[in-house]
Order: C-alpha cells, then structure tokens, then sequence
C-alpha cells in the first residue's frame, strides 16, 4: 500500500503544484547561456518526491514500530528539501547549502546512526575499521555524494536515472533483514518512476514538464548515501568497494569538474558547463543520447559493483576485482578533466547556439 501512495501522491504533487509553480517563484528560466532548456520549467520535482516519500514512511509509521532511524533520516531529508526549495526561489548561496547538508548529514550520522564504521576487507587482511574517524568520514561521505547529485543534475533523467539504478542495485543486494531500506528503498522508487515520466516527457506526461532542481538533487543524494552507507554497514550486505562503483559517474563527475576549477585559481562550487553531461551532449548532439551514454555505463558499473559483493564472492576475488578497474576509474576521471579545456571553444559555440 505504502508503494502506491507514494506514486500516486508524487504525480498528483506535480499536477497540484505546477500551475501554482510561477506563483510561487519556483520556476527555471532559460536565461544562463548553460542551461540547454529554451522554455520556462517548474523546480518542483524534488518537493514532489519529498511528498510521496514522506506520506508513505508517515503511513508505514502509523502501521508498524516506529524505527528511530527512519524518523531521524526523514528529518534530515526535510532540512535538505526546505533549504534547496528556498535555494530554487532565492538563490540562496552555496554556503547555506553547505551549512544545511551538514546539519542533515550530523542528524542521519548521529541521530538515526548510519554510520560508516568499517570499510571491508580492502586489503586481504581482515575488515579495515575507521574508530575515531567513523563520524567525521561519514558527514564527509555524505555531504559529498549530496553535491555529487546535485551537480551532476544537469539534463533530464540524469540524477533520477543515477539513483534509481544505484537504489535497485542496492535492494538487489540486500539481505532479508535489512530493516529499514527493505522499506525506504521500494518507496523511493515508487516516486522516482512519476518523477522521470514527467520530466522525460513520456507519451501521456508531456503536458507539465518538471525539473528536480536543488531541493531534488539534494535530497535523491541524501537517500542514496544514505542507502549505501546502511547496505554497506549491514552482515551480509554489499561491500564498500561497490558502493563506490554504484556512484562512480557523479563522484568521477565532481572530482574532475571541482578539480579543474580549483586548477584555474575559481571557486569549486562555482557554475560551468564543463560537466561530463555537457561534454558528451556537445560530442552526440543530442541530451538523450548524452543519457543514454552515461546510462549504459552506469550499468556497466553496476556488473563491477556485483563483481564485488562480498558475500557472492571470495575474498580474492573481491580483492582483484576492485583493484584491477582501478586505473579504468583513475583514466576515466582524468579524461573528464582533460576533454574539458581541449572543447572549451566547441563547447561555448554549442551552448550559445542551444539557448538562443
């Protein structure tokens, strides 16, 4: 029951809230010469998935014990909503942002403990435990994967198509009493499949058109860092070598654009449009084939995720498994960063030409 309320109640989000979006400010014009969009879209995708989301874990709660984690994490996904809502309509700055993710990240770390407190068996040796750096590496980890969506949330169907395949792939590998995401996981994809109907615009969703915008990009970083540390955590869950290998595109994405502006003396949180979304739209032509690239790939990473789970492999194979497509990851981050500066004239041409 808990799957069809949250679908029904993100898509009729959507259908409330879309003719009330210019009202409300929450709208993206197509004035920054890196956007790719040539009309006015509503930024209410994330509130939406916030919806459904929250009214299903409300209904699960009323039904069932209250688990303390899934109370604290849903606290946190509500700071993230409401700050990247007011972000959508005021610009707030990336400072606030900044402070906000961290104030969620303490609450999902400390509050509903999901905590990365052992990295695995990474070097044949017995589990790699982090003691007194287990709360400060988890904030980071989270906080992290929350900008590496929320900046990699640049074409339709990217970030949504990014965290729905990470969060199968996740419940996939979950042991049955895996608690908590047993529940959270099938709900998050339940708002997740109106959501990329509506913003690809598919055959009888093409009349309200929606982005994620920060409130949404935020908070589907949340979710699956949150999904991953708790898979990763649990006996018999996936390794943390493979969660890594399910967020290897916006983590590879990130390092790559964050690296080359700081090279250039600019802020990192700095807006370009030299993302890996944009490069591959300016070699295709085209932002689907740009995602249906990045998707097959994803996928691809997925296999080397499997490849790695520890309890449908033996310790060497895990071992050899993550270390032999390490240089692929290191050659791949560092093509992003290079492609960058080599396309840069081809790149402002096919912008510019795309937005007027």
């Amino acid at each position: 029951m808990e799957l069809g309320v949250a679908t029904v109640m993100t898509a009729g989000t959507v259908y409330f809230l879309h003719p009330l979006a210019a009202r409300l400010g929450l709208i993206d014009h197509p004035g920054d010469r890196r956007k790719i969009h040539l009309n006015s879209v509503a930024t209410i995708g994330g509130l939406a998935i916030f919806v459904g989301l929250f009214l299903a874990a409300l209904l699960h709660l009323v039904q069932n014990q209250p688990p303390a984690d899934l109370a604290y994490g849903l606290f946190g996904a509500i700071i993230l909503v409401l700050v990247g809502a007011l972000d959508d309509r005021f610009n707030l700055g990336y400072k606030v942002c900044l402070f906000a993710q961290a104030g969620a990240a303490l609450i999902l770390v400390l509050g509903a403990g999901v905590q990365l407190r052992v990295l695995g068996d990474l070097f044949g040796f017995g589990p790699v435990g982090l003691g007194w750096l287990t709360v400060p590496i988890s904030v980071f980890a989270v906080v992290g994967l929350i900008n590496a969506f929320n900046m990699i949330d640049g074409i339709d169907g990217l970030a949504g198509s990014l965290a729905l395949i990470a969060l199968i792939s996740v419940l996939l590998e979950l042991p049955g009493h895996a608690g908590t995401m047993l529940f959270l996981i099938p709900v998050i994809v339940a708002t997740l499949l109106p959501y990329l109907a509506i913003n690809l615009e598919l055959p009888g969703f093409k009349r309200h058109k929606i982005f994620l915008a920060d409130a949404g990009s935020m908070l589907l970083g949340y979710l699956v860092v949150w999904a991953l540390i708790n898979a990763t955590q649990t006996p018999s869950g996936i390794s943390p070598v493979a969660a890594l290998w399910l967020v290897a595109i916006p983590l590879m994405d990130t390092f790559a654009v964050m690296g080359r502006r700081l090279r250039k003396g600019r802020s990192p949180f700095t807006a370009d449009h030299h993302h890996l979304h944009h490069l591959l739209i300016r070699i295709s032509g085209s932002p689907r084939k740009a995602l249906a690239i990045i998707t097959c790939a994803r996928l691809r990473f997925c296999n080397y995720a499997s490849n790695c789970t520890s309890h449908r492999t033996q310790r060497i194979r895990v071992i050899l498994s993550s270390t032999r497509h390490l240089p692929l990851l290191h050659r791949l981050t560092i093509t992003f960063a290079v492609l960058s500066p080599a396309l840069k004239t081809h790149a402002r041409a096919a912008v510019i030409s795309a937005t007027v």
